[in-house]
């Protein structure tokens, strides 16, 4: 095996795509198309028979075999179709690119419903961390530097909101068949043309489009791999602010490492961030799968082949690494460690992040306009140990109500 996604960062949603289930979804196609012609009356009963009892016989074997010959691979199954089921009536009037489509379609679909369940159960954990952790006070950082204190609670309702939001996004896509013949004129299967790629799709459980040309617009496929690809940089988001808060000099939190792990080859002491580090390192890999995405749209009069080759790796690639990713960030939340003493300690390590509070104090209490107010507050440094839960603002009402609200959508 050469691609890692082969072994390393398989997960389940991988079968989806291997040869084997591709040609069972597109033999799936080419009987949701017997069947229309069935309803048609362009086929017989007898004759849509003997397809249906040869699709188990259409190996990838024999694809393989006649695509030899053929140089084409849907024409490779039509005419293995042909031969296992001795009927000369299936791919009646479609293009190759109605048949690869669609079941490009059905692919994307199986496999979005798998990484939405996964999705869902990361929201869920990350809202629980939400709860857990909504008094619990930290020191927040922008530009790398201590600002005001909050709660990480915060931390985890913004990740799970932006998880939700990218739930929801996939939610919403539209997954689109098609069954229009060449250049999209139903030319090939006359006035019934329209009624039978509605039929089609809509057994297949697919999305009707209003038009197409040869193929189905590519700005649908690289709407959905923009969002995964959007999720991606989510999980990368919150993967980065992991590796920071688990640096010895902050220390404030670790994703797991087991007893068996080991964190360096040659420094026992080390427990490295490996588990974050792998998916910031993915979140590069897939961003680039957009731009062959978006210029897949642009394709040549009603179509060419410029966008085939490079879909059958950006496709796979993107969905199951994505679906990777979201496993593999569930499974660092789940086990990870707080350490507590030193979260404690950094957000007590200098009294000038109360600097802000002060030069609201000099406005609200003693009248001072807000800039001479704030020149005071900057040679400010409090002699007494602020508790620093009282300057959290509204952190866990905030955190109560993002979890309230996201809770209710599902």
């Amino acid at each position: 095996m050469i691609h890692p996604i082969e072994n390393r960062y398989r997960t389940e949603i991988s079968s989806i795509f291997e040869e084997s289930s591709r040609i069972n979804k597109m033999i799936q196609v080419e009987l949701a198309l017997a069947q229309a012609h069935v309803d048609q009356g362009m086929l017989t009963k007898s004759e849509f028979d003997k397809l249906f009892r040869a699709k188990t016989k259409v190996t990838a074997e024999l694809i393989k075999e006649i695509e030899k010959e053929t140089r084409h691979d849907t024409m490779a199954l039509v005419e293995a179709f042909t031969r296992v089921s001795g009927c000369d009536k299936v791919h009646i009037g479609a293009t190759s690119s109605d048949i690869v489509d669609t079941t490009w379609a059905l692919q994307m679909r199986e496999a979005n419903q798998v990484i939405l369940a996964d999705l869902r159960i990361l929201k869920n954990l990350l809202l629980r961390k939400a709860d857990e952790t909504k008094n619990l006070v930290c020191i927040g950082r922008t530009h790398g530097q201590r600002a005001i204190p909050m709660t990480y609670g915060m931390k985890f309702a913004l990740w799970a909101y932006e998880i939700s939001e990218c739930l929801e996004e996939l939610k919403r896509i539209k997954f689109y068949g098609k069954m229009s013949g060449a250049v999209g004129t139903f030319a090939s299967f006359g006035e019934k043309g329209v009624l039978i790629q509605a039929k089609v799709l809509q057994d297949l459980g697919l999305s009707i489009p209003l038009v197409t040309n040869q193929v189905v617009s590519r700005i649908f496929v690289a709407k959905y791999l923009y969002n995964l690809i959007a999720l991606t940089s989510v999980i990368e988001k919150m993967a980065t602010e992991i590796r920071n808060l688990q640096r010895s000099e902050i220390g404030e939190l670790a994703e797991p490492f087991f007893e068996s792990q080991t964190g360096s080859s040659t420094m026992p002491h080390k427990r490295n961030p490996i588990l974050s580090e792998n998916l910031c390192s993915l979140a590069k890999r897939v961003r680039t799968n957009i731009l062959p995405a978006l210029e897949n749209i642009s394709l040549e009069h009603e179509r060419d082949l410029t966008n085939s080759a490079n879909e059958r790796i950006i496709i796979p690639e993107t969905i199951i690494l994505t679906h990777f990713m979201i496993k593999r960030m569930t499974r660092i939340f789940v086990g990870l460690t707080f350490y507590h003493d030193n979260i404690g300690k950094n957000v007590q390590l200098d009294p000038a992040i109360f600097m802000e509070k002060r030069m609201v104090e000099l406005v609200t209490e003693q009248g001072l306009g807000r800039q001479e107010a704030y020149s005071l507050a900057k040679d400010y440094v409090s002699e007494e140990r602020i508790a620093p839960e009282s300057y959290i603002g509204l952190s866990e009402q905030i955190v109560l109500k993002t979890i309230e609200s996201l809770r209710a959508i599902d």
